[in-house]
């Protein structure tokens, strides 16, 4: 029974068929678009994987992961950490599309525990809130270094008297701090704590 393997880019998606030995069946390499996924699954028909192994299924793959999986397909996720070991086990040297796709396809074909790739639905909702949150988190942070960098330069000492720049009650410190002053570097963190 055949397995497939896709490595998926921003711009294409690359797929290879293997038998149940691992051996290339077919290859191809189709656009990472609505039209690229309509022929991906014709394509992959004609095969009938029991199962396709994807790298990326939460970036570039996402959107074709979901339509082999709405279209019936079982789609698991393959970590890029397995695709690179697996490719430096292979014989052929350096790094292509096809190469990568036919690593993803024989470690979808040996790895039993594979996850599944996550579909929409609660889950995904709430795993895509919690990254949200930490890419603010990790903006505030970056924010609040740079404008405590500005007010070290423009008052010395200000932080025994102000505190951390990560609430709201202390930003207000800062904001009257900086009141007045209308140096470049001044209105620059006033910008920031605004």
């Amino acid at each position: 029974m055949a397995v497939a393997g896709i490595d998926s880019h921003k711009d294409t998606l690359a797929v290879v068929v293997v038998d149940d030995q691992g051996r290339k069946i077919d290859v191809t390499e189709l656009p990472n678009t609505p039209e690229g996924f309509h022929r991906l699954i014709g394509w992959l028909g004609r095969h009938q994987p029991r199962r396709i192994g994807i790298e990326g299924s939460g970036g570039h793959g996402r959107p074709a992961a979901l339509k082999l999986g709405d279209a019936g397909f079982g789609v698991v996720e393959v970590p890029a950490h397995m695709t690179a070991r697996t490719r430096r086990r292979q014989r052929s040297a350096g790094k292509t599309d096809p190469i990568d796709a036919l690593a993803i396809a024989r470690i979808a074909l040996r790895e039993d525990n594979l996850p599944p790739v996550r579909l929409e639905g609660p889950t995904e909702d709430l795993r895509v809130l919690v990254r949200y949150r930490r890419e603010l988190l990790s903006e505030r942070n970056r924010l609040a270094s740079r404008t405590h960098s500005d007010l070290e330069q423009l008052h010395p000492g200000y932080h025994k008297r102000i505190g951390k720049l990560t609430n709201g009650r202390n930003l207000d410190r800062a904001r009257r701090l900086l009141a007045g002053n209308n140096e470049v570097r001044a209105r620059v963190a006033r910008q920031r704590v605004s």
